[in-house]
């Protein structure tokens, strides 16, 4: 009897032991991305990792064609030697024309069903053919292509000047009432893939871009960060360029006004440290900082009003205004907001507060 009870204990042991062999029975896909071809077929493209030695970064790609997107993995699987899941798929990307023929919301409705696939798996706008981005070769030969491109938008998000998305925020935004949201923009610039902007959805459809020089004043709207580069040009002489590494930034929002006449204002604050100066100056001397810090204030206001201006002007609600609204006017309709935001004051104040300079001699 005691033999057969350690019999029974080490089964368990045994077949977790055997768990990790699955990986050798299946491809599992590390990127995906969607084309649509002239027939409207739709062409899914899977980077799959090989687990071998001596082959670390290396990697297949799989193609399949059909009319829907969740019916074109089983395509490829049935050309592959093994199943392909897509459980560990880091990235999805799109083709710009897929999602305007397509439409956003028929897209990811089988990625938002699939129980296997995390809500943070990462979703980017791919200007011209998602094709021509996957066969791409990276410039690190120890990870794929995949990997790279999920690296790449990711050290943006933390380091950098890109706003945080994944699958699970795109479609909370995209879900509510003439809901509003974005993603990463990526394109091939002289054969090398590259983050050129956000992707604007209204609803289900992609309707406005952010290009990378709006990119950092978008960011500190949309949410608080601790990175990000904004470079500017001082209104002297040699129009100066000056570069700022951001430590701390973000802003906060103030709704006033009556109900039929409400104003939003935005408060824009910046807390950071001269990264390059074009100019001969030494830093250390806090009167050169007190213009530049008043020049950047000027120059972040204008860009921060006229991407508002664009965005009422299409009706687009990317910094989530209306919920600002909302919270102080509870019986607010979406009908009533589309009426009143185009034309509604919004003011922008920023502060900038240049906290280290370095030393110039």
């Amino acid at each position: 009897m005691k033999k057969l009870f350690l019999i029974i204990l080490t089964f368990p042991l045994l077949c977790s032991c055997a768990q990790p062999r699955v990986v050798d029975e299946v491809n599992m896909s590390q990127a995906i991305g969607y084309d649509i071809l002239k027939s409207d077929n739709v062409e899914g493209i899977f980077v799959i990792p090989i687990f071998e030695q001596d082959k670390m970064g290396k990697y297949q790609i799989l193609t399949g064609t059909s009319t829907t997107t969740s019916d074109v993995q089983a395509v490829v699987s049935k050309k592959a030697d093994k199943p392909v899941l897509i459980g560990q798929t880091r990235i999805f990307l799109f083709s710009e024309k897929i999602v305007h023929e397509i439409g956003m919301t028929e897209l990811t409705d089988y990625l938002y069903r699939e129980p296997q696939l995390g809500n943070r798996v990462i979703l980017a706008i791919v200007e011209g053919k998602v094709k021509d981005v996957i066969y791409t070769k990276p410039p690190n030969t120890n990870v794929n292509i995949g990997i790279f491109l999920s690296d790449l938008i990711n050290q943006l998000n933390e380091t950098g000047n890109g706003p945080d998305t994944n699958l699970h925020l795109f479609l909370g935004n995209s879900l509510e009432d003439g809901g509003d949201s974005y993603l990463p923009l990526l394109k091939l610039i002289n054969n090398e893939v590259a983050v050129s902007g956000v992707a604007i959805f209204h609803e289900n459809k992609m309707v406005n871009k952010v290009r990378t020089d709006d990119m950092f004043v978008f960011k500190t709207l949309v949410q608080s960060h601790r990175r990000g580069i904004y470079k500017f040009k001082l209104k002297d002489k040699k129009r100066s360029d000056i570069v700022v590494e951001s430590i701390r930034s973000g802003s906060n929002y103030k709704v006033s006004g009556s109900e039929r006449n409400p104003s939003i204002t935005i408060k824009i604050k910046i807390k950071g440290q001269i990264k390059e100066s074009m100019r001969s100056d030494n830093l250390t001397d806090r009167k050169m900082i007190k213009i530049i810090e008043k020049e950047m204030e000027a120059d972040l206001t204008k860009q921060a009003n006229r991407l508002i201006k664009d965005f009422q002007k299409k009706n687009l609600d990317p910094i989530g205004l209306k919920e600002k609204y909302h919270a102080k006017n509870k019986k607010m309709t979406y009908e009533y907001w589309k009426k009143i935001y185009p034309k509604m004051a919004i003011h922008v104040e920023t502060t900038v507060n240049i906290i280290q300079t370095g030393v110039s001699e």
